[in-house]
């Protein structure tokens, strides 16, 4: 498991356009916010960084970043 978020536990499920929002004059990059549920779930907060990997699936591994 990498972190508190029990994979075990109900699906979390968002919509596409709860999550993601474009960046006005970026046609390349789209802003994602982590959802509250989550952000509460894991401990983490806003201006927290967070370090993002693509697993060998294509899902997402969001962690905090360590010091």
């Amino acid at each position: 498991m990498y972190g508190k978020f029990d994979m075990n536990d109900k699906p979390l499920i968002f919509k596409v356009e709860d999550i993601f929002t474009d960046i006005p004059g970026d046609d390349k990059n789209m802003n994602m916010k982590i959802p509250d549920e989550i952000m509460e779930a894991q401990g983490w907060k806003p201006g927290d960084v967070m370090k993002i990997e693509i697993g060998d699936q294509g899902t997402l591994i969001i962690s905090k970043k360590d010091d």
